[in-house]
């Protein structure tokens, strides 16, 4: 049987969503910024079982069940983990090559590639930093008022003017000049290869886990022309074996992190740096193209509510209505927001200011009542023939919402205004609307709970210490540095902690994000163990400082194994110095 990669197994979680899977199963319901509902392994009247789709990871608080969606399949299907990613391959659609050295050269090939788009960017940054290049494109993000802290949080560039720049940088890096053009750093025109970015300030685009896999670029101009060749304004990276520009969003990486449970879906990056510099950080924008149902699957995991931020003019006004559909499509919830005399929310944070833009962001419609309103612009409601249009309309946009209760308040707030009965308005809505009911799944594997392993002797308190710091740096790498200078994998208490917090050190030192999920994979094949790792990731403590809590924690793990010492210590001399260590320690 084929091996499966692990850039593969990723493409699979990210096409599948857990809410979506668990919930064909299981009644959940909104609980926070999770889902909860009845535990499937084991019988209970109280709801304890929880879904995270922010973290793509389900746990129970009553028999300790937990893991991420694969674990998940593999316990409710009783398959083994191949059978179980094959399982989620095929509800996404994806396949899954038979031949393990076609998937290995496919994977060798996108890592040289990321690596390459690495390069690129370093490249594109350094010669931004560099006056000699990159005085323009300085000149041109001072006017656009972005600060050099900004540049750097994003990672821009510049990308020089001559033709071969960035390709005999990177054929210096060990690259070949197919490999760029297959990158989508470089075309090849009239035999001879030469950079696709030119005289650009360049825009990064990273993923979730970190990784740059394409690349933006803007003119410095609004020139439409140069020597008789249109150019356009913006240049993207074209479709790569790392690069989907419908699967991606700029700069979802720095917002998955908001505290915010909503995002703001813009259309350009500078619509997002902008309000970013100002403190905004849970906003996302497309990459040049209109949004798509895997864009809105995507943003779904991160935020409860898309809020819609488009220019208003007509060709706006069309966008947003569509994307108001394609995140119904998916069961997301969505507003529109205004930017009265702007067109971009730059444009609107420069003339007015920073709470002004939170101001609409917090005044924003729901997206219903703004496809309403733009449906009844269409008709003079005061004549009859125009109420009816608008009526028959209304329905139909009614009948594309799946949630009851607020077909239902609509209906009856169009009723009102509109002086119709809801009957009638119910009437043009029932051929539309499909009624059924999700298959719920009631029962349990079994009416016991799970067992667990039997953990190494430890102190309750120090465990829980662990495991919280484990939680704290698997999703920052300040806070992990912080960890690492004190305690190393092999010091942690249990064996499951001790494994877990290798994976994350070492996928920290090879310069990547941790994955929780794809971590996860590595406890499939017991479950408590699986159990006990997932429930580190499933950690739902916020700290308002926390490198405070970090070193705190790294101080309570320290106390806690000194009095475990003292306590099976018969030297009295070592006593003596455990106990003069646990004081310093207490200052």
């Amino acid at each position: 049987m084929a091996r499966i990669s692990e850039d593969l197994i990723r493409e699979i979680y990210d096409a599948n969503d857990i809410v979506d899977y668990v919930s064909e199963r299981v009644r959940l319901k909104k609980a926070g910024k999770d889902y909860m509902g009845l535990c499937p392994f084991h019988h209970e009247k109280t709801p304890s079982f929880h879904v995270s789709q922010d973290k793509q990871l389900f746990h129970c608080f009553g028999c300790g069940a937990s893991g991420n969606l694969v674990q998940y399949v593999m316990r409710t299907e009783n398959l083994d983990f191949i059978d179980a990613v094959r399982l989620m391959a095929d509800r996404a659609g994806i396949m899954i090559p038979e031949d393990s050295a076609q998937d290995d050269r496919l994977h060798s090939k996108r890592k040289r590639m990321l690596e390459m788009n690495k390069v690129a960017a370093r490249f594109f940054f350094e010669r931004l930093k560099d006056k000699r290049t990159g005085i323009e494109a300085q000149r041109y993000l001072n006017s656009r008022h972005i600060s050099w802290k900004t540049v750097t949080v994003y990672g821009l560039g510049y990308a020089p003017g001559t033709r071969t720049a960035l390709i005999e940088h990177l054929q210096k890096a060990g690259y070949s000049g197919k490999e760029a053009v297959e990158a989508g750093l470089a075309i090849e025109r009239d035999g001879k290869i030469i950079d696709k970015f030119r005289n650009r300030v360049m825009f990064p685009i990273i993923n979730v886990r970190g990784n740059v896999i394409g690349f933006g670029g803007r003119i410095m101009s609004n020139e439409k022309e140069i020597n008789g060749y249109k150019i356009p304004k913006y240049l993207n990276t074209s479709e790569t074996l790392v690069f989907d520009k419908g699967k991606n969003l700029f700069s979802l990486n720095i917002a998955k992190n908001s505290k915010s449970d909503s995002l703001i879906l813009c259309e350009g990056y500078m619509d997002v740096i902008s309000p970013y510099q100002a403190g905004i950080d849970n906003i996302v924008a497309t990459l040049g193209t209109a949004i798509t149902e895997d864009q809105a699957k995507l943003m779904k995991r991160y935020a409860n509510e898309i809020i819609i931020c488009y220019d208003m003019d007509e060709a706006g006004r069309k966008a947003a209505l569509r994307a108001i559909d394609i995140i119904n499509n998916v069961n997301g919830k969505s507003k529109v927001m205004k930017l009265n005399g702007a067109k971009d929310p730059d444009e609107y944070i420069n003339k007015n200011g920073v709470q002004a833009f939170r101001n609409a962001m917090k005044n924003a419609v729901p997206s219903t009542e703004f496809k309403l309103s733009l449906i009844k612009g269409k008709y003079d409601t005061s004549e009859t023939d125009g109420k009816i249009k608008f009526i028959n309309e209304a329905a139909r946009s009614l009948a594309g919402i799946s949630d009851a209760v607020e077909v239902d308040a609509y209906v009856r707030k169009i009723a009102e205004e509109n002086d119709i009965s809801s009957e009638a308005i119910y009437s043009a809505l029932r051929g539309s609307i499909e009624s059924g009911q999700r298959r719920i799944y009631s029962g349990a594997y079994s009416n016991k709970a799970p067992t667990r392993n039997i953990k190494e002797e430890a102190p309750k308190a120090l465990i829980e210490a662990e495991k919280r710091l484990l939680a704290l740096i698997s999703s920052k790498k300040n806070l992990y540095r912080i960890a690492a200078g004190e305690i190393k994998p092999e010091e942690y208490s249990t064996a499951v902690y001790r494994r877990l917090a290798g994976m994350i050190y070492d996928v920290y030192e090879r310069g990547e994000s941790v994955d929780a999920p794809v971590i996860l994979n590595e406890f499939a094949d017991n479950t408590a163990d699986a159990d006990e790792a997932a429930a580190v990731f499933y950690n739902n403590e916020v700290y308002d400082a926390d490198e405070k809590t970090v070193r705190d924690l790294i101080v309570k793990i320290k106390l806690e194994k000194i009095e475990l010492q003292i306590k099976n210590e018969t030297d009295s001399s070592r006593i003596s110095e455990l106990v003069k260590e646990r004081n310093y320690l207490k200052k």
